[in-house]
């Protein structure tokens, strides 16, 4: 049976539609909604029916058999039943008080009741569906993971380990020193010291579990890259996106929090304006790359420790030993409470290793600065505890609002309490610009994986930075800064189950690594390896089932953090269909037919005049292959301009733009030529010795780009010439971007199939537009 049209329409719309359906499900279930929105759900349930509907229709002239049929599709024909609409019309029935007593009615009255679950019913929908459409083994599946980054190749390796150890502890202490050691005394007074002992012990084999990772594979992406090692393409995006998220939401927390410690409240309305300042700075400096970046780090560092051991020389000369007496003041449990109030002290151990791909020797620094930092860490906050409870009673420590200052105050005077008030400012503003400087790193790794929008993996040729990257995450921090402005308790309890999440993946995947591939070569190898992570995994749930315990609105919370996370699933399929083939040609006629309406045409003249420069001299002997040119458009301006070839190719993957192009030229126009029409998504192998060959755009979408070259070598004839016309916008989201503006790998490229290349670019503020052209080198 010949396909129907409207079936080929219902196969490109389903995929998108099930992007959709998840993200609308996800809102349903972990956000509350208004009636509009409800409706509008509503009738977007009924598309979605309507276009299941439509496709099992057509799939039963495939087997027309009643048995075969149910038997093959019947999760579609779950996914189509219109639950819902039937709870949403029983539901209306039980509101007819005239229609009580009939019976009928009141016995199906009783199924109204589920109406409530029609939120659910939406996931079901998606996942019957999806394993035919999304195609979710072949995302979940072991995929050829790249031993080299391209990264790897470009970022300088310029960070020692002394440098790198700096960086590491800026980056883990973040706010948690200076706020948390009150909270430990409030929980459970004095014995607040064991929880500090049991959670540096914790938290010190968790940096060694980062550390084997990370000596196994010391790349920008951290924890992105071990999830790819431990659980593939598709689990890897989700670990990699929740991480971006908590990055995002760490550095609006970090801004809000220090300017709320040092700006009174009644000035509050200078937060924004003086955070999106500070992020614009420390984006520059991320911009200017890590020689810039090391020095302000490590002076930010060095100032923390500074402030830190200033504020534990004098503790220890004031100690007082009375106010350990008594020492449990509180039930024993209490310490296990106080773990999870000052776990988030050592949180940030993904933001060091986003480094690693700058860090000299980094399989084996890279561990030693995990560790060592956080041991730093373990100590400092240990005594900066123990002094702070022997220099001010307890439980007047554990009621400050701002404890660092009141021992400024004890130890200094209000001068004093002034002057550290300033130094945890600005360690907390070092941490964050620690962040800042780290974290676009993971969007590079991510996409570099083609699983987010290829330009952000771009790196600037003079400063060696991921610079797409830092001026996206300035945009989404700034957005968070102004949304969530005076919300920091709301921004760090948001912060707490994502960083966990993330955590307990990372603990896992060395568990999986050790069994999955027990031969890769570890320069650093944690002890109790296949079961150590998982008993801290143990720990980790403990301390978000706390977290349920302890915090206000704890669910609603979750049900926040959980959307977020839940959205990366139809994030990373929406990538994957935006760079599925299909869905490239349909936005190929979609573009056509709607310059085919304006009559604009997609090439300059200067750009026309500049490929035919590169493939000339023409006469009537020479053949012509054209690939993918707009709606032909190179061709027509070839023929109208009578050219001389004695036959084209046209070659292109848009049946719409060969259609357009059949209505240009009548067969009278260009009857002084031979052309042949091909619909082609790779080059005919048929045709041969062709003389001259252009090609639009596709470098940018190839999955294969040597093999694309190559194949172009295969047809050329002896001496042909060719011009690859690569244009993109300033939102150039193709694949292959930043590839085909490295001059230096498409050059080595093109060599390497056979083919002596020129390579030339030429921007402007909004356009980029490149040439690759030459002809076939001798011997091939």
């Amino acid at each position: 049976m010949r396909k129907s049209k409207l079936d080929s329409i219902i196969q490109l719309l389903i995929p998108p539609s099930l992007v959709l359906l998840l993200i609308v499900t996800i809102i349903d279930l972990f956000y509350e909604i208004g009636i509009i929105t409800s409706v509008l759900i509503d009738i977007f349930d009924i598309y979605v029916i309507i276009i299941f509907a439509i496709d099992l229709y057509f799939r039963w002239f495939e087997t027309p058999k009643l048995i075969p049929y149910i038997k093959k599709h019947f999760l579609d024909i779950i996914a189509t039943i219109p639950f819902n609409l039937i709870f949403l019309g029983i539901q209306g029935l039980t509101l007819v008080r005239a229609l009580r007593g009939i019976r009928l009615i009141s016995r199906f009255s009783k199924f109204a009741r589920f109406a409530r679950f029609t939120k659910y019913i939406r996931l079901v929908r998606f996942s019957a569906r999806s394993p035919r459409f999304l195609r979710i083994r072949k995302h979940v599946k072991k995929t050829k993971i790249r031993k080299v980054q391209p990264h790897e190749k470009s970022l300088k390796k310029t960070l020692s380990f002394k440098v790198i150890l700096l960086i590491t502890i800026n980056s883990i202490m973040g706010t948690g020193i200076w706020f948390l050691t009150s909270a430990g005394a409030k929980h459970a007074g004095p014995a607040s010291l064991i929880s500090w002992g049991v959670l540096s012990l914790i938290s010190v084999y968790i940096a060694m579990c980062f550390s084997e990772l990370t000596s196994m594979f010391p790349k920008a992406g951290g924890v992105y890259e071990f999830g790819k090692q431990a659980y593939g393409r598709f689990w890897s995006f989700v670990i990699g996106w929740t991480t971006s998220i908590a990055g995002s939401v760490t550095i609006a927390m970090l801004l809000l929090g220090s300017l709320q410690y040092l700006i009174p409240v009644q000035y509050s309305f200078t937060y924004v304006p003086i955070a999106i300042l500070l992020i614009i700075l420390f984006s520059c400096v991320a911009f200017r790359g890590m020689q810039t970046s090391t020095v302000v780090l490590v002076t930010f560092s060095i100032i923390t420790l500074t402030a830190v051991i200033s504020i534990i020389i004098p503790g220890v000369i004031n100690f007082n030993p009375e106010n350990f007496d008594p020492f449990f003041v509180m039930p024993t449990m209490s310490i296990l409470l106080a773990i999870f109030f000052i776990a988030e002290t050592f949180f940030g151990w993904e933001s060091a290793i986003f480094l690693s791909a700058e860090t000299k020797n980094p399989s084996k620094v890279m561990p030693k600065a995990l560790i060592y930092g956080t041991l730093v860490i373990a100590i400092l906050s240990f005594f900066l505890a123990f002094t702070a409870m022997g220099s001010i009673p307890w439980a007047e420590y554990a009621s400050s609002i701002a404890p660092l200052r009141d021992l400024g105050n004890v130890h200094f005077g209000n001068i004093g309490g002034l002057i550290f008030s300033i130094l945890i400012f600005v360690s907390v503003i070092g941490a964050t610009a620690g962040w800042i400087v780290t974290a676009p790193r993971l969007l590079m790794s991510i996409a570099e994986d083609k699983l987010f929008f290829s330009q952000f993996a771009k790196i600037h040729p003079k400063h060696k930075s991921p610079y797409i990257s830092i001026i996206f995450q300035a945009l989404v921090v700034s957005i968070l800064v102004i949304i969530g402005a005076g919300s920091y308790e709301t921004l760090l309890h948001m912060l707490i189950p994502l960083i966990l999440l993330v955590y307990s993946a990372v603990l896992l995947s060395v568990v999986i690594l050790r069994f999955k591939r027990p031969n890769l070569k570890r320069p650093y190898k944690v002890i109790f390896g296949k079961i150590g992570p998982l008993f801290t995994v143990l720990f980790m749930i403990f301390l978000l089932i706390m977290f349920i315990r302890e915090t206000h609105g704890a669910w609603d919370i979750l049900r926040i953090s959980g959307g977020l996370i839940a959205f990366g699933i139809p994030a990373y399929f929406a990538i994957e269909l935006f760079y599925d083939q299909k869905y490239v040609i349909l936005r190929r006629n979609l573009v056509a037919n709607l310059l085919h309406h304006y009559h604009k045409l997609p090439l300059p003249k200067i750009s026309f005049n500049r490929v035919i420069s590169y493939v000339k001299p023409f006469n009537k002997k020479k053949t012509l292959m054209v690939f993918n040119s707009s709606m032909g458009e190179f061709t027509q301006t070839i023929i109208n301009k009578k050219i001389l070839f004695k036959q084209i190719y046209l070659a292109n993957q848009s049946k719409e733009e060969i259609k357009i192009f059949k209505e240009n030229i009548s067969p009278k126009n260009r009857s002084h030529v031979d052309i042949h029409l091909i619909r082609s998504i790779k080059i005919p192998n048929k045709v041969k010795n062709i003389n001259a060959f252009v090609s639009f755009n596709d470098l940018g979408y190839v999955k294969d780009m040597f093999k694309f070259v190559n194949d172009v070598n295969n047809i050329l004839s002896k001496k042909g010439k060719f011009c690859f016309y690569i244009k993109s916008h300033i939102l150039n989201v193709t694949p292959n971007a930043v590839d085909v503006e490295d001059k230096k790998k498409m050059l080595k490229l093109f060599k390497d199939a056979g083919l002596k290349a020129n390579y030339k670019i030429k921007k402007s503020l909004f356009k980029t537009e490149i040439f690759i052209s030459g002809k076939k080198s001798s011997g091939f």
